[in-house]
Order: C-alpha cells, then structure tokens, then sequence
C-alpha cells in the first residue's frame, strides 16, 4: 500500500473507469464519459462511504430507468465469483455501489425475487451483509427462506451471509431492533450453521451470538450450554469466542461452561499503581499478585477493569482481558501491565480522575486511583 494512502481512496479514478467500461461493454447506450464526469470531480471531499453512495446514484442516473434492465446489465458486469476462503485487499469494494444501488432502488415488492438474487451474486464477490438487511426488514418471511436455503449453499460467502447478514447489532450499519427483541429466527439459522467446515463462517456466527448476548445473555449461555454437548471443535471455537462479552461481563455461567468456576478460593495482594499523576500522552503501569489458597488447581481468567472519566465528569468501566492461567495449589502469581493515554483514533482520553481493578473469574478485587492530567 502507498504512503499516505486512505481508506476511501478504493474509489478513485481508475475504480470509476473501469466500472464505467464493464457497464459500456454490456450495454452501448451507456454514456460512460458523462458517468465519469459527474462522479470524478466530486469525490475529494467524501468519506468511502460517501464516494460509494455517489456511484449508487450516477448508476441511477445513467442506467436504464426500468430497474429490471438496469439490473441485467450490472450482472452483466460482473467478473467471475470469488470461492476462495476470505476476501483479500480492497477489490471487492467494487461492488459495494451495485450493493447499494439494489438496497435502495430494488425494494419493491414485484422487484424482490431480482433483487435477492442479485444480492447472492454480489455476495460471492464481496459482500452484501448491509444491502440484505433493508430486504430482512421489509420481507422478513420471505428473506428468511432464502438465507435457509443459503446454509448449504457451496459458496463460503454465501453461507457467511446468512450469519453475518442477520447480526442484531452488525458494526457499521443499522440495528435490527426486531431481532434484538426477538432472536428466535436468527438462532435456528445459526443451529444450521454452527458446524460448518469454514472458520470463515464460523467466526460470522460467533459474531452473531456475541450481538445477541448483549440483550439477552442467558438465552445465549443456554444455547452455548447445549453445543457444548456436540463432539465438534468448530462448535467448541464458536463457544468461547461466542461468549467473549459475558466473560468480560464475567456471567458466572458463562465462565463456568468455559472452565472458570465462580467461587475460586484466591486473593488478589500488592495492588499498586506506580503514578498516582500521569500526563495525557504517558504510560501508567499497575502490577499485583494472586495467592492461591486451594489444595488444587484453579483456572483464572484474569482481566482488568479502567474507569475512565468522560468529558461530563463522570466515569465508565471498560474491561481489558489480561491472562488466561492456571494457578497451582496454595501458590502465587504476579502480574505487571502498562496502560497507554496516547491518543488513538477509537478512544478520547479526559483528564480527571481514573480507577483500576482487577477481575477474576468475574469477580473484582481491589480499586487503585489516580489522576489524568493535561
């Protein structure tokens, strides 16, 4: 990759050129010199999403108005589906406009059988995880078919689809709050998927799981509970990665099903911070011990816990995971960690007051203070 390349730079003028030649080759009356022209001169100041949304709507402008002639000719474009297992490097965002185009203009209902396939096409190139979701709102029975039908599909994306499409809480695109209320459909397409050979889509549904644990994590730690049961790793991955937010919730279930009983007999000693004031930009470090007091040994998952102060004073927790250990009969561990205020693009550090505390097997120990200053 270039030095100083950027994210939305994928759509740049040779992306809209060749989108603009594929178009020409399948139909002649496509005036690709004007397509180019609206689009190029604009895309400067616009975000990746931005520059997508904009090739969505010059496609409107420039195809044919009869949705069902504009859609031939897109397929038409197409080059030939991936099958291998991930998608690599930033080809694929060549179909995220086509994606868009179908979510906003193929909605209608005599429409929808084109568009759903069109979906599955553009799924086996790239991905169509955002553009299906409009379809699932609108057309939930209807939807839900095809994405059973899609969990045996051949095509590892496809089948990734059916998972990571019906995400409650997919990042970057609009909840399903239906689904969050009610998981029930989402559960039984996961039941078809959760021994499926490719990681690739066992992560999807992992990913899924952990969405719906937000809104109702015992319903999840059963379903959890119950695949434990089956002889199948790729199940026993989706598990534990499944249940990443109820551990650092520290859900006493969910930690037991994963081997880290509730009540562990330890205690947590020697817990210091080494500044009691550190300046935005610096390190802090902590460091601390456990004693075991068992007759046996005890599995930890050992994380920690930093409240940090918000820009209206007040602080919230977020739980950092530190170490996966077994401790031996009535012995000790120690334990050092730094924590970076270097600023970063996903957090926002504010000065004031902070606190730190250890948790274990769910359990918090000790609270050590200290200040942020400017």
């Amino acid at each position: 990759m270039e030095k100083g390349f950027l994210f939305k730079d994928v759509y740049n003028k040779q992306l809209i050129e060749s989108i603009a030649h594929n178009i020409s080759d399948c139909c002649k009356d496509f005036d690709s010199t004007s397509f180019i022209a609206s689009i190029i001169p604009n895309l400067k100041p616009l975000s990746l999403t931005e520059r997508s949304n904009l090739i969505t709507q010059e496609l409107f402008t420039y195809l044919p108005k009869s949705y069902s002639d504009a859609l031939e000719i897109i397929l038409n474009s197409f080059r030939n589906e991936v099958n291998n297992t991930e998608l690599s490097g930033f080809e694929g965002f060549y179909y995220m406009p086509f994606a868009g185009y179908i979510s906003k203009f193929g909605l209608q209902k005599e429409d929808y059988e084109q568009s759903i396939n069109a979906l599955l096409e553009i799924t086996k190139r790239f991905t169509a995880e955002n553009a299906i979701r409009p379809f699932i709102r609108m057309y939930p029975k209807e939807t839900f078919q095809h994405l059973h039908k899609w969990t045996t599909d051949k095509n590892v994306h496809v089948r990734r689809l059916v998972s990571e499409g019906t995400r409650p809480k997919l990042p970057w695109a609009s909840p399903l709050k239906e689904f969050q209320k009610d998981p029930a459909p989402i559960i039984e397409l996961l039941e078809k998927l959760k021994e499926d050979k490719e990681l690739y889509v066992r992560r999807s549904v992992a990913n899924n799981l952990n969405d719906i644990a937000k809104d109702h994590p015992n319903l999840v730690v059963e379903i959890l509970t119950q695949w434990n049961k089956k002889d199948n790793k790729g199940t026993k991955w989706i598990i534990s990665h499944a249940a990443r937010t109820l551990l650092k919730q520290g859900h006493p279930k969910a930690l037991e099903l994963l081997g880290y009983p509730e009540n562990v007999k330890i205690d947590v000693l020697n817990f210091t911070v080494k500044k009691l004031k550190c300046k935005l930009g610096d390190e802090n470090e902590f460091s601390f011990e456990i004693q075991s007091f068992a007759s046996k040994e005890q599995n930890l998952m050992i994380d920690f816990v930093v409240h940090y102060t918000k820009a209206n004073g007040k602080t919230a927790p977020k739980v950092f995971k530190l170490s996966k250990k077994s401790i031996p009969a009535n012995s000790q561990l120690s334990f050092k960690k730094k924590i970076s205020f270097k600023e970063i693009s996903t957090r926002k550090y504010y000065p004031g007051l902070h606190e730190i505390e250890i948790q274990i097997n769910g359990k918090r120990y000790g609270k050590e203070k200290f200040i942020l200053d400017k």
